[in-house]
């Protein structure tokens, strides 16, 4: 890991943030300087190890990043969206599977959370699997966990499906987000997805949500996104991948 700032005259004008694991490198680098920004991703590749790929992140509407990315040798190779819906008005309520019934998380829940992740996740794109003491320690690092936010749908004693939601990274308590949605794929195409994107809306919405937002691969193969927009959500910007590779 790694986190370096850019300057002019003596204020912070830009940052980026380095996270390397086993399979890649991940850049986020953020300026509104054109200059800053093409420095702090030149900074940040030089400190990946050599034979590794490196991801850079960037919203399709940012042009000093977008440029600053290709000037640098990367290739977009994804998109994904953020989505979002207001939560004016009465909303659908969620219609379970027959069987399938939905509780909150309870001590000692974390196994069956972090094992529906990575079951649910495996096939996505980008997706890279997690021992659970390395996801604990993750999630440690991340105070602003809720884990009284979380909701598992089970059938019987089987764990079908989950949600993680957490408030907007902004910190806007009226902005719920979902962290992570997942089905396990014996429950796919039973409505179980719907049904768990209905039940956080309606849990942020009695915490005080007014919206909720969520980002998705744009081309899930899972069928996310079209998913989302039955649920009245729309695409309310893009964000693309780049990729060096060296």
């Amino acid at each position: 890991m790694w986190f370096g700032v850019a300057e002019s005259a003596g204020r912070v004008v830009g940052y980026a943030d380095l996270q390397e694991s086993d399979g890649r490198a991940d850049v986020d680098a953020r300026s509104l300087e054109p200059d800053a920004v093409r420095e702090l991703i030149r900074a940040s590749v030089d400190r990946v190890r050599s034979g590794r790929p490196v991801w850079g992140y960037a919203s399709s509407n940012d042009e000093p990043t977008v440029d600053a990315y290709r000037a640098a040798g990367f290739e977009m190779i994804r998109h994904s969206f953020s989505m979002r819906i207001e939560l004016d008005g009465e909303q659908p309520a969620p219609e379970w599977p027959d069987g399938v019934g939905v509780r909150p998380w309870r001590e000692g829940d974390d196994p069956a959370f972090h094992a529906v992740l990575q079951e649910s996740f495996a096939e996505h794109f980008g997706f890279e699997p997690r021992p659970y003491g390395e996801w604990l320690q993750a999630l440690a690092a991340r105070p602003e966990t809720d884990r009284s936010m979380w909701y598992l749908a089970l059938a019987g004693d089987e764990v079908a499906g989950f949600v993680e939601c957490s408030w907007h990274s902004s910190g806007d308590r009226t902005f719920g987000w979902v962290d992570e949605l997942g089905v396990r794929s014996q429950w796919r195409r039973h409505g179980l997805g719907l049904a768990l994107l209905r039940h956080s809306f309606a849990q942020l919405g009695e915490r005080g949500a007014m919206r909720v937002g969520l980002g998705v691969d744009a081309e899930n193969a899972t069928g996310a996104v079209r998913l989302y927009e039955r649920a009245g959500m729309h695409a309310e910007r893009r964000y693309d991948t780049w990729e060096l590779t060296r």
